[in-house]
C-alpha cells in the first residue's frame, strides 16, 4: 500500500537554518540601529554648528548696526 508519506515525503525545517535567519535579521537590525545613531550625532553636531554660525552672524550684525548707530563727534559739534 502506498501513503501520502511515501508520495510527499514531509522535510522539517532544521534548527540550524531558522537560527542562521534569526541571527541574519539580528544583525540587520543592529546595523540599522548603528547607522541611525550615527546619523543622530551627525544632526546634533549640524545643528550645533548652525546655531554658532547664527550666534556669530547676529553679534556681528549687532556690532554694525553700533557702529553706524554711534553719534559721531563731528556731528554734535555742527
Amino acid at each position: 500500500m502506498i501513503t501520502l508519506d511515501k508520495l510527499y515525503p514531509m522535510v522539517e525545517p532544521k534548527q540550524g537554518v531558522e537560527a542562521m535567519a534569526f541571527n541574519k535579521a539580528v544583525e540587520r537590525v543592529r546595523d540599522e540601529y548603528k547607522q541611525a545613531i550615527e546619523a543622530n550625532k551627525i544632526e546634533l553636531a549640524t545643528l550645533q554648528l548652525e546655531l554658532e554660525l547664527y550666534n556669530k552672524k547676529a553679534r556681528v550684525h549687532q556690532i554694525e548696526l553700533q557702529v553706524f548707530n554711534k553719534p559721531s563727534i563731528i556731528d554734535t559739534y555742527a
